[in-house]
């Protein structure tokens, strides 16, 4: 009997401690997760002057777990659930949602952005905002410029289509600004969102730093005109490599 009782034992422990690796696991990918937890709309990665569409609301999904080292997406997928709100013409704000085994460590970030200057002929939309509000970490700040380089011919464009064009059709344009991450740290970014046809446009973005990445991926405007899928391949700037992939499927939403 007490040979047997031990034996239960041993498995009862094996069991709880096999539990609860699982759930360190799960835990470290979201803490090694992309800083970009809530995340406004951008391109991959970084932060574009884009607002929502008045009247609208923007929710999605992407895998918080981008890299193919230690858990990859494949093996144990972590999605990130994200929303960003219509505020004003100028105003957005969102929240993204990672959770994991124990709802304790759940992860709710608020991000929230403004646009300050709209572009015209020669000069660029300038916006800051704030990110990755959490009670977990310091929140971050950035300040970014967007330039569209075939302005008149896109200004022509939106006045014809009006509201029946989605939100990524936005012409050939270039991005640049800077993250503050709270700790003192300024990491300078790039960008470009090139429209190829009615349906892709192809986004590449570029943050400076070490655990940051560059970026490359195709966005796909589905025929209802809401729903983007955007796939995209991630090249570390520690590694030097393609050591990564990211999907994000979003979907807008009219109040």
């Amino acid at each position: 009997m007490t040979h047997d009782l031990g034996i239960a034992l041993a498995a009862s422990r094996h069991a709880l401690f096999a539990r609860a690796g699982r759930a360190a696991a799960v835990l470290s990918l979201v803490l090694l997760a992309p800083a970009a937890l809530a995340g406004p709309t951008g391109l991959n990665v970084i932060p574009t002057t884009d607002i929502v569409p008045s009247g609208s609301f923007i929710a999605g999904f992407q895998n918080a777990n981008t890299s193919f080292l230690g858990t990859p997406f494949y093996r144990m997928p972590l999605m990130l659930a994200q929303t960003q709100f219509s505020l004003a013409p100028w105003l957005e704000a969102g929240f993204d949602y990672t959770p994991t085994p124990d709802i304790d460590d759940d992860t709710l970030a608020f991000n929230m952005k403004a646009l300050l200057f709209a572009e015209d002929v020669t000069r660029p939309n300038v916006a800051v905002g704030i990110w990755n509000v959490t009670d977990m970490e310091r929140p971050g700040y950035y300040v970014t410029f967007s330039k569209t380089l075939n302005y008149e011919d896109e200004m022509t464009e939106r006045y014809r289509a009006h509201h029946r064009r989605n939100r990524k059709l936005l012409g050939r344009r270039l991005h640049a600004g800077a993250m503050f991450d709270g700790h003192g740290v300024i990491e300078p970014f790039f960008g470009t969102d090139l429209q190829l046809n009615d349906v892709a446009v192809f986004q590449a973005d570029w943050v400076n730093g070490n655990g940051n990445a560059l970026s490359a991926g195709i966005a796909y405007v589905l025929p209802d005109q809401r729903t983007v899928i955007t796939p995209a391949l991630l090249i570390s700037n520690d590694k030097n490599r393609i050591d990564g992939f990211q999907l994000n499927i979003s979907h807008q939403f009219n109040f």
